[in-house]
């Protein structure tokens, strides 16, 4: 699914710090809002996790939207997580406005607990944030020698439909991760548009030019293009129904249309025991 978009080398824009005197500083700046101590180390664990894939626009670089979110009332730092529906393969969490990252942490992890019981487990969040890099909770069940699929439905439309001008879907993401027989899984994470929002800052904040073929025109606030045409923005609207009403959400067209940190976002999660159906060979 590649609309042929040569971006940039950002590599040499790069820079290098101690991980932990990065981790430290994130955590002290999470402190400053009042968010709870255990849901700050998830926070920062997934960004640092965003930065080690290479996927800056998903890393520590976000801190300060992540606080200008705390501040604007989108993301609630002591938001507590709530279970709304309870079942030996399947659940729904209320995510309560906390920081996406810990409510998506929740949902990939029960899946994969009600898995390892029932040989598969499925997660719908609803009323969540942006959690980062998607591909780094399907990498979580990976490890723990499971099959993840999981979507996300971001809260605002970005995307555009082929053939028209107008932003029509979110710049929803989907990811699988696959179990191999050594510590990286088959790993395939991807947004339906032709890039992220945060990439998009990261360019902007540099003053690098955004490629031809990223948006659909050059006016300002100009959407998206779907990445692959068509079948983008069908997995685009595919995620919008996974992921939005399974968890209490709506789909795209009744969405807000100004998105901050990606508000009002759903999480879905599916999680298969690889034991539960063949012999795993070490």
């Amino acid at each position: 699914m590649s609309n042929g978009v040569a971006y940039p080398n950002l590599a040499e824009h790069m820079v290098r710090v101690p991980l932990e005197e990065l981790r430290t500083t994130l955590l002290a700046m999470l402190k400053k809002v009042s968010m709870f101590e255990f849901d700050s180390k998830v926070a920062v664990q997934r960004m640092i996790d965003a930065d080690l894939r290479g996927l800056p626009q998903h890393g520590a670089g976000r801190i300060c939207e992540y606080l200008d979110a705390v501040d604007l009332g989108d993301i609630d730092p002591r938001g507590r997580v709530l279970t709304l529906v309870d079942s030996p393969a399947f659940a729904v969490l209320d995510g309560s406005r906390a920081i996406g990252s810990v409510a998506a942490t929740k949902g990939v992890e029960l899946a994969i607990a009600k898995a390892k019981e029932c040989g598969t487990g499925t997660v719908a969040v609803g009323n969540s944030q942006s959690l980062g890099a998607l591909g780094v909770y399907a990498a979580l069940a990976a490890t723990e020698g499971c099959i993840c699929f999981c979507c996300t439905s971001t809260g605002g439309v970005m995307v555009s439909a082929p053939g028209t001008s107008e932003a029509a879907v979110g710049n929803n993401a989907f990811a699988w991760a696959i179990p191999t027989d050594d510590e990286s899984p088959l790993l395939i994470d991807s947004s339906c548009g032709t890039a992220s929002r945060g990439k998009l800052n990261i360019l902007q904040e540099l003053g690098i030019p955004i490629p031809e073929g990223v948006l659909q025109s050059d006016a300002e606030n100009a959407p998206l293009l779907p990445r692959g045409g068509a079948m983008g923005f069908g997995m685009a609207l595919a995620c919008s129904a996974l992921a939005g009403p399974l968890a209490g959400g709506k789909m795209p067209n009744a969405k807000k249309k100004a998105i901050i940190s990606a508000n009002d976002s759903e999480h879905f999660f599916y999680v298969i025991d690889v034991s539960h159906f063949a012999e795993i060979k070490k």
